[in-house]
Protein backbone atom coordinates (compact mmCIF):
# COMPACT_ATOMS: atom_id res chain seq x y z
CA UNK A 1 0.00 0.00 0.00
CA UNK A 2 0.12 2.64 0.01
CA UNK A 3 1.35 5.24 2.31
CA UNK A 4 -1.82 4.38 4.23
CA UNK A 5 -3.31 6.58 6.91
CA UNK A 6 -1.41 4.90 9.72
CA UNK A 7 1.95 5.45 8.05
CA UNK A 8 1.05 9.03 7.15
CA UNK A 9 -0.05 9.85 10.69
CA UNK A 10 3.34 8.71 11.98
CA UNK A 11 5.07 11.32 9.82
CA UNK A 12 3.21 14.19 11.43
CA UNK A 13 4.62 13.41 14.86
CA UNK A 14 8.02 12.07 13.92
CA UNK A 15 11.14 13.90 15.06
CA UNK A 16 13.83 14.29 12.42
CA UNK A 17 17.43 14.53 13.61
CA UNK A 18 20.44 14.80 11.34
CA UNK A 19 22.42 11.59 11.39
CA UNK A 20 26.03 11.54 12.43
CA UNK A 21 26.81 9.53 9.34
CA UNK A 22 26.86 11.38 6.27
CA UNK A 23 11.00 -18.51 -13.41
CA UNK A 24 14.52 -19.84 -11.53
CA UNK A 25 15.80 -22.43 -9.07
CA UNK A 26 14.61 -22.56 -5.47
CA UNK A 27 18.19 -21.92 -4.29
CA UNK A 28 19.19 -18.89 -6.35
CA UNK A 29 22.63 -17.36 -6.44
CA UNK A 30 22.66 -14.03 -4.66
CA UNK A 31 25.32 -12.53 -6.92
CA UNK A 32 23.90 -9.30 -8.32
CA UNK A 33 23.93 -8.44 -12.01
CA UNK A 34 23.66 -4.84 -13.12
CA UNK A 35 20.31 -4.21 -14.86
CA UNK A 36 20.01 -2.23 -18.07
CA UNK A 37 17.68 0.25 -16.36
CA UNK A 38 15.91 0.67 -13.05
CA UNK A 39 12.64 -0.25 -14.75
CA UNK A 40 14.05 -3.76 -15.21
CA UNK A 41 14.59 -4.10 -11.45
CA UNK A 42 11.45 -2.36 -10.18
CA UNK A 43 8.32 -4.32 -9.28
CA UNK A 44 4.79 -3.69 -8.11
CA UNK A 45 3.51 -5.55 -5.06
CA UNK A 46 -0.11 -6.53 -4.49
CA UNK A 47 -0.97 -7.93 -1.05
CA UNK A 48 -4.28 -9.61 -0.20
CA UNK A 49 -5.87 -10.70 3.06
CA UNK A 50 -6.21 -7.55 5.17
CA UNK A 51 -8.84 -5.41 3.47
CA UNK A 52 -11.72 -5.68 1.06
CA UNK A 53 -9.40 -4.20 -1.57
CA UNK A 54 -5.85 -5.29 -2.33
CA UNK A 55 -2.98 -3.35 -0.79
CA UNK A 56 -0.62 -1.95 -3.42
CA UNK A 57 3.03 -1.06 -2.96
CA UNK A 58 6.33 -1.05 -4.80
CA UNK A 59 9.70 -2.72 -4.47
CA UNK A 60 12.87 -3.67 -6.29
CA UNK A 61 14.88 -6.82 -6.96
CA UNK A 62 18.09 -6.26 -4.98
CA UNK A 63 19.52 -9.78 -5.37
CA UNK A 64 18.58 -12.78 -7.48
CA UNK A 65 15.10 -13.79 -6.37
CA UNK A 66 14.97 -11.24 -3.53
CA UNK A 67 12.73 -8.17 -3.54
CA UNK A 68 13.08 -5.27 -1.10
CA UNK A 69 9.96 -3.48 0.09
CA UNK A 70 8.48 -1.99 3.24
CA UNK A 71 6.94 -4.13 5.97
CA UNK A 72 3.63 -2.26 6.18
CA UNK A 73 2.74 -3.23 2.61
CA UNK A 74 2.92 -6.98 3.29
CA UNK A 75 2.00 -7.04 7.00
CA UNK A 76 -0.68 -9.67 7.66
CA UNK A 77 -1.09 -10.53 3.98
CA UNK A 78 -2.16 -14.09 3.18
CA UNK A 79 -1.21 -13.82 -0.49
CA UNK A 80 1.44 -11.61 -2.09
CA UNK A 81 1.82 -11.09 -5.82
CA UNK A 82 4.80 -9.41 -7.46
CA UNK A 83 4.39 -7.89 -10.91
CA UNK A 84 7.07 -6.75 -13.31
CA UNK A 85 7.49 -6.04 -17.00
CA UNK A 86 8.32 -9.75 -17.39
CA UNK A 87 5.19 -11.12 -15.74
CA UNK A 88 3.63 -11.94 -12.39
CA UNK A 89 4.61 -14.38 -9.64
CA UNK A 90 3.63 -15.21 -6.08
CA UNK A 91 6.06 -14.24 -3.33
CA UNK A 92 6.79 -15.28 0.23
CA UNK A 93 8.09 -13.09 3.05
CA UNK A 94 11.55 -14.21 4.21
CA UNK A 95 12.46 -11.18 6.30
CA UNK A 96 10.04 -8.89 8.15
CA UNK A 97 10.92 -6.06 10.54
CA UNK A 98 7.91 -4.03 11.77
CA UNK A 99 10.14 -1.64 13.74
CA UNK A 100 12.36 -0.55 10.86
CA UNK A 101 9.48 -1.10 8.38
CA UNK A 102 11.50 -3.19 5.93
CA UNK A 103 10.91 -6.60 4.37
CA UNK A 104 12.45 -9.03 1.90
CA UNK A 105 10.34 -11.20 -0.41
CA UNK A 106 11.44 -14.40 -2.11
CA UNK A 107 10.20 -14.57 -5.68
CA UNK A 108 11.00 -16.15 -9.03
CA UNK A 109 14.47 -14.85 -9.94
CA UNK A 110 13.46 -14.47 -13.57
CA UNK A 111 10.82 -11.89 -12.75
CA UNK A 112 13.17 -8.89 -12.68
CA UNK A 113 16.84 -8.02 -13.03
CA UNK A 114 18.62 -7.42 -9.69
CA UNK A 115 20.36 -4.18 -8.81
CA UNK A 116 23.06 -3.82 -6.15
CA UNK A 117 22.57 -2.14 -2.78
CA UNK A 118 24.44 1.10 -2.20
CA UNK A 119 24.52 4.24 -0.06
CA UNK A 120 23.97 7.92 -0.77
CA UNK A 121 25.10 11.31 0.48
CA UNK A 122 23.34 14.64 0.84
CA UNK A 123 23.02 16.32 -2.55
CA UNK A 124 22.94 13.10 -4.58
CA UNK A 125 20.40 12.91 -7.39
CA UNK A 126 18.25 9.79 -7.44
CA UNK A 127 15.46 8.12 -9.40
CA UNK A 128 12.66 5.79 -8.44
CA UNK A 129 9.88 3.84 -10.10
CA UNK A 130 6.26 4.21 -8.97
CA UNK A 131 3.13 2.81 -10.56
CA UNK A 132 0.31 4.81 -12.12
CA UNK A 133 -2.59 2.77 -13.47
CA UNK A 134 -0.36 -0.32 -13.03
CA UNK A 135 2.30 1.11 -15.35
CA UNK A 136 5.83 2.04 -14.19
CA UNK A 137 6.64 5.75 -14.04
CA UNK A 138 10.08 7.15 -13.26
CA UNK A 139 10.36 10.08 -10.83
CA UNK A 140 13.32 12.19 -9.71
CA UNK A 141 14.26 12.43 -6.03
CA UNK A 142 17.20 14.27 -4.48
CA UNK A 143 18.82 13.20 -1.23
CA UNK A 144 18.40 16.20 1.06
CA UNK A 145 20.14 14.76 4.09
CA UNK A 146 20.81 11.64 6.10
CA UNK A 147 18.43 11.42 9.05
CA UNK A 148 17.50 9.32 12.02
CA UNK A 149 13.71 9.12 12.04
CA UNK A 150 12.18 8.71 15.50
CA UNK A 151 8.76 7.13 15.12
CA UNK A 152 6.47 4.31 16.20
CA UNK A 153 6.55 0.88 14.58
CA UNK A 154 4.13 0.00 11.77
CA UNK A 155 1.43 -0.71 14.37
CA UNK A 156 1.76 2.70 16.00
CA UNK A 157 3.55 1.38 19.10
CA UNK A 158 6.72 2.48 20.88
CA UNK A 159 9.39 4.95 19.80
CA UNK A 160 12.15 3.70 17.56
CA UNK A 161 14.94 5.08 15.38
CA UNK A 162 14.97 4.35 11.65
CA UNK A 163 18.16 5.29 9.78
CA UNK A 164 17.12 6.94 6.56
CA UNK A 165 17.10 9.85 4.17
CA UNK A 166 15.00 12.94 3.69
CA UNK A 167 14.03 13.18 0.02
CA UNK A 168 13.13 16.19 -2.08
CA UNK A 169 10.92 15.18 -4.98
CA UNK A 170 10.87 17.00 -8.31
CA UNK A 171 7.15 17.74 -8.22
CA UNK A 172 7.18 18.85 -11.85
CA UNK A 173 7.52 15.15 -12.65
CA UNK A 174 5.25 13.91 -9.86
CA UNK A 175 5.13 13.42 -6.11
CA UNK A 176 4.89 10.38 -3.85
CA UNK A 177 1.31 9.25 -3.29
CA UNK A 178 -0.76 6.36 -1.98
CA UNK A 179 0.51 3.05 -3.36
CA UNK A 180 4.15 4.16 -3.63
CA UNK A 181 5.41 2.71 -0.32
CA UNK A 182 8.43 0.51 -0.93
CA UNK A 183 9.59 2.29 -4.09
CA UNK A 184 13.38 2.17 -4.15
CA UNK A 185 15.52 5.24 -4.77
CA UNK A 186 18.46 4.52 -7.08
CA UNK A 187 21.61 6.66 -7.04
CA UNK A 188 24.52 5.92 -9.40
CA UNK A 189 22.91 2.60 -10.36
CA UNK A 190 22.68 1.45 -6.72
CA UNK A 191 19.54 0.86 -4.66
CA UNK A 192 19.95 3.20 -1.69
CA UNK A 193 16.57 3.83 -0.05
CA UNK A 194 13.04 2.49 0.43
CA UNK A 195 10.30 5.13 0.40
CA UNK A 196 8.33 4.93 3.62
CA UNK A 197 6.21 8.05 4.05
CA UNK A 198 5.50 11.49 2.68
CA UNK A 199 4.91 14.81 4.42
CA UNK A 200 1.40 16.17 4.77
CA UNK A 201 2.81 19.62 5.42
CA UNK A 202 5.54 20.17 2.83
CA UNK A 203 5.00 19.38 -0.85
CA UNK A 204 7.70 17.21 -2.34
CA UNK A 205 9.17 16.05 0.97
CA UNK A 206 9.36 12.32 1.72
CA UNK A 207 11.32 9.93 3.89
CA UNK A 208 12.99 6.64 3.08
CA UNK A 209 14.85 3.91 4.98
CA UNK A 210 18.30 2.79 3.90
CA UNK A 211 18.36 -0.39 1.85
CA UNK A 212 21.65 -1.24 3.53
CA UNK A 213 19.49 -2.40 6.46
CA UNK A 214 18.64 -5.44 4.32
CA UNK A 215 22.13 -6.40 3.20
CA UNK A 216 22.55 -9.14 5.80
CA UNK A 217 19.16 -10.73 5.12
CA UNK A 218 19.26 -11.57 1.41
CA UNK A 219 20.38 -15.19 1.79
CA UNK A 220 17.36 -16.14 3.90
CA UNK A 221 15.06 -18.54 2.04
CA UNK A 222 12.72 -19.79 4.75
CA UNK A 223 9.32 -18.06 5.05
CA UNK A 224 8.80 -16.04 8.22
CA UNK A 225 5.77 -14.67 10.03
CA UNK A 226 4.67 -11.38 8.48
CA UNK A 227 2.78 -10.12 11.49
CA UNK A 228 -0.73 -8.75 11.72
CA UNK A 229 -2.43 -6.37 9.33
CA UNK A 230 -1.12 -2.83 9.73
Amino acid sequence: MNLHSRAQSLVVGCLIAASCGACASSDPSLTSVQPVSIVDAAVQIVADGCRSADVHGAGMMIAQGRVATVAHVVAGATQIEVRSASGTAEATVVYFDPILDVAVLKVDAGLAAPIDIGTAAAGDHGRLIVYRDDAPVELAADIQRLVDIRTADIYGEGKHIRPGYELAMNTDQGDIQAGDSGAVVVVDDKAVALVWATSRQAEGRSWAMRTSLLADHLAIGTPVDNGECA
